[in-house]
């Protein structure tokens, strides 16, 4: 069983890393026309589609939302906790800031 707790995080680690560079190189290969001729030499035709050109252009999947339906919540209310005594601190000052002198 260790073996397979530590494998979960690693992968999770991996999968987030190789998303991440993805993202990196798609965004470069987008933003340098000359790296993405050099990947495949027919990114100048006007039909050309490519993961490059569709995360250039913005294009998403049309992937629908996954909808996850939530437990029933379990409201638990706690008694409130009352102070015999009420401690009232003492102002650093001598007026309230928003009282001037009195006008005379």
């Amino acid at each position: 069983m260790p073996a397979r707790q530590t494998a979960t995080p690693r992968l999770r680690q991996f999968l987030a890393a190789g998303s991440a560079a993805l993202v990196l190189l798609l965004t470069v290969l987008a933003a340098s026309p000359e790296l993405h001729h050099w990947l495949h030499s027919d990114s100048d035709q006007e039909s050309h589609e490519c993961a490059v050109v569709l995360y250039a252009s913005g294009v998403a999947l049309a992937v629908g939302a996954v909808c996850v339906a939530a437990g029933a919540a379990v409201w638990h209310v706690r008694p409130g906790v009352s102070v015999a005594e009420i401690l009232l601190a003492l102002p650093r000052y001598l007026r309230q800031p928003e009282r001037g002198p009195p006008v005379g």
